[in-house]
């Protein structure tokens, strides 16, 4: 990509220097001062021809104002083609109006960043009633790509017939699936009940599996943690020999971390799609197959 430029809000700067370094291309920081009244001054480096914005998208009402002013910008001054790579997607789990007057955040989303962007790049989306992440983006070109593979090969030194993989809820099935089938191992779903954000339960239907395995609890999002804790915690009980967390979005906070080893986990690692204390599994090489693909 000689003819493309990558260019990063700042807490992306890890991440976004490394997928640089492999598409060998440079990378240019977005420079943001914020005023004492909360307003913003964006700056970019600017360029010609394809530019990719790269920014992981936890806490990110502010990241969004600020893609959307390095986007235009960059617009205006010669590039030709916008490509956003956000590892983490944000607004996903609302995708319909539960209550009259409810924000369909998802749709809107997908709306305002079609405004700016040519294409978008995300990994493992957090969807629930739609499959295809295109449908949401009306006017760009959107890929949803998946971080399945890499935690399958993280994984290859840990099969033997003790290790069992573990979807925390109903949700996780066809993606704990997947992995589970690239691996040929063995894997159990829970069944869930929220009660609100920070209170659930979790149960196991066939707990004979769980006796002396090495469970690996595998999740898209981990949020607060309280999902993993429960479904740790029923782990044990039934009989795990051990239990391990791999995530690829960890969104936890060091308070839910502590929580979460609490209840009894070994050890939490996650993809460096959000920067993290649990990062273990980078996403460069996906990324960067996907945007080698561009035409």
């Amino acid at each position: 990509m000689s003819a493309a430029s990558l260019h990063f809000l700042p807490t992306s700067r890890a991440a976004a220097e490394e997928l640089s370094a492999r598409l060998g291309i440079r990378a240019h920081e977005i420079i943001i001062h914020r005023f004492p009244d909360g307003e913003s001054r964006v700056r970019i480096h600017p360029v010609k021809g394809t530019a990719i914005l790269f920014a992981s998208l936890n806490n990110p009402n502010e990241k969004l104002l600020h893609l959307a002013f390095a986007a235009a910008t960059l617009r205006n001054d010669g590039a030709t083609r916008l490509i956003l790579v956000a590892p983490y997607l944000c607004y996903m789990r609302q995708d319909m109006a539960f209550e009259t007057g409810d924000a369909v955040s998802q749709r809107i989303i997908g709306d305002y960043l079609s405004r700016y962007f040519d294409r978008v790049i995300t990994v493992d989306p957090h969807l629930h009633r739609i499959d295809n992440l295109q449908s949401i983006f009306s006017n760009c070109q959107a890929d949803a790509l998946t971080a399945s593979g890499l935690i399958a090969n993280s994984l290859l030194a840990k099969v033997d017939r003790s290790l069992l993989l573990v979807g925390p809820d109903a949700e996780s099935l066809q993606w704990v699936g997947a992995i589970a089938e690239k691996l040929d191992a063995p894997f159990i779903v829970a069944t869930k009940v929220r009660h609100d954000d920070r209170n659930v339960e979790v149960r196991f239907a066939d707990e004979k599996k769980i006796m002396g395995a090495n469970a690996v609890i595998l999740d898209d999002v981990i949020s607060s943690g309280m999902t993993v804790c429960r479904a740790a915690e029923a782990l044990l009980k039934a009989g795990a020999k051990t239990v391990e967390v791999i995530a690829v979005h960890a969104l936890c906070s060091d308070a839910d971390l502590i929580a979460i080893q609490t209840a009894g986990v070994l050890s939490i690692r996650s993809t460096d799609s959000v920067p993290h204390s649990t990062n273990a599994i980078s996403l460069a090489q996906l990324l960067c197959r996907a945007l080698t693909k561009e035409t």
